[in-house]
């Protein structure tokens, strides 16, 4: 029960932090070019992503699918919590691989261009966390 919690809190930062990225790469691309919280260097720079092809798929940034998935994953972690959905860390842990696979995608490209969002990768290591958890307990009934 507890994993689920911490499920539930890593998939609601994680989606507070896909809001402000959004937020800030339409208004990035309307020209507002303030400096973000996570804008400490040239190399680590998360507005100076969205100037990049890679960072808008179909036209929209890439952390507005974050703002999918991290909701998707805080409800189940809920149902999960309130044992209406039996397996959820199963479907949990699936949804978890899928992020690590396309933040996989956004980190290679920032690693080709030199730029790192300090954000994203703090979303990185949520997603990971979360498919750890996941993981875990999928192994851990599978053996009992």
């Amino acid at each position: 029960m507890k994993k689920l919690y911490a499920i539930l809190a890593l998939a609601l930062i994680s989606l507070w932090n896909a809001i402000y990225l959004t937020i800030s790469a339409f208004n990035y691309k309307a020209w507002d070019t303030s400096a973000l919280f996570c804008d400490v260097s040239a190399t680590f720079s998360c507005s100076s992503l969205f100037s990049y092809p890679f960072a808008w798929i179909f036209g929209i940034p890439f952390p507005a699918i974050a703002m999918v998935v991290y909701p998707i994953i805080a409800l189940i972690a809920l149902l999960g919590v309130l044992g209406k959905c039996k397996k959820a860390f199963h479907v949990i842990l699936a949804l978890a691989i899928g992020g690590i696979m396309f933040n996989s995608y956004i980190i290679y490209n920032e690693y080709l261009v030199g730029i790192y969002c300090l954000a994203c990768l703090a979303c990185s290591v949520a997603i990971t966390t979360i498919a750890v958890i996941s993981a875990i307990w999928v192994k851990q009934k599978t053996l009992s």
